[in-house]
């Protein structure tokens, strides 16, 4: 009995040392490369490029401002892109008394932009990124111009979120145990396959794991703040597509045909219903992460529903 009680004990003990020490590399890899504002709930971690209108972009579940990276380049040409870090996500902190509702993600995002002197913007989101750009437009319908949603999360799911189902963990001290010990360890030897069903059928760059910030997702604070994303979206989506036909700017829906994460299709209907004047379209073969993978495609959409303004 003592005996396997020690065993037991040294293998905590080791996934806490490799979670920790999984962290710390991932760490080396990456240092805050925007500015960092203070708001009521924690601090955004924030980047800004390019000359013109004011347009933000939020990143989804375990995602980063580094998501962007490419589309942000693309649209600097026209826009003053900002992009994001959401609470709790890449560099941006949210405190444990923070609530990781929608309501309180988008009171933040619109704090920072008030105290950077952001008077209005257009919103492009991504995944749960967009659920909270619809947020912002309920909460803050002088302040946003135009939401743009790529394959976004706007409805309570009714089934799971392929590989991101596991992020669902209601218990706090089950969730915090979990990203200290087996999750980092779990997610190292199935990430290369967790993130290939996430961009499926699209390959995932080369490039994605550093320049796109995908490394960020396998630190234990993200899976985390994941799950507390993650536990918290389907009471803010209840309470918040209800409100969706008080939107008065431009909204549309872009999606990949083959996304595997979110059903295109319910999604789309969520939005479109409500809001009539919403127009959506489809990318033949795409899957969830178009913001990576289809780049322009993503930048022509914001760039026309932001026109329609």
């Amino acid at each position: 009995m003592i005996i396997a009680l020690l065993i037991i004990i040294c293998i905590f003990v080791a996934l806490i040392w490799f979670t920790a020490k999984m962290d710390s590399n991932i760490e080396a890899s990456f240092t805050p490369s925007g500015k960092l504002t203070p708001v009521d709930g924690g601090i955004i971690h924030w980047q800004k490029q390019g000359n013109g209108p004011a347009l933000v972009l939020i990143h989804g579940l375990l995602g980063n401002s580094n998501n962007f990276s490419e589309l942000a380049k693309t649209l600097a040409s026209r826009y003053t892109v900002y992009t994001v870090d959401r609470p709790g996500s890449g560099f941006s902190s949210r405190y444990k008394s923070t609530s990781a509702s929608f309501e309180q993600q988008s009171k933040m995002i619109l704090e920072w932009m008030q105290k950077e002197g952001i008077g209005s913007a257009s919103i492009a989101g991504h995944s749960m990124g967009g659920g909270i750009a619809l947020r912002m437009a309920i909460d803050a319908p002088d302040k946003i111009k135009s939401v743009s949603l790529l394959c976004p999360l706007t409805t309570p799911l009714k089934g799971g979120a392929g590989p991101l189902s596991v992020l669902y963990i209601p218990n706090e001290w089950v969730r915090s145990s979990v990203a200290k010990t087996i999750a980092s360890p779990l997610r190292a030897k199935l990430g290369r396959k967790q993130v290939a069903q996430i961009f499926h059928p699209e390959p995932v760059p080369p490039s994605f794991s550093i320049e796109g910030g995908g490394l960020l997702a396998l630190h234990s604070r993200s899976f985390y703040e994941g799950s507390r994303d993650t536990v918290s979206a389907q009471g803010s989506l209840h309470r918040q597509q209800t409100r969706y036909e008080e939107i008065q700017c431009p909204v549309g829906v872009l999606y990949g045909e083959k996304d595997t994460i979110l059903r295109p299709d319910e999604h789309i209907t969520a939005v479109t219903k409500a809001i009539g004047s919403a127009v959506h379209k489809i990318i033949s073969g795409a899957g969830h992460m178009i913001p990576v993978t289809q780049v322009q495609a993503c930048a022509d959409f914001i760039i026309s529903i932001d026109e329609s303004a």
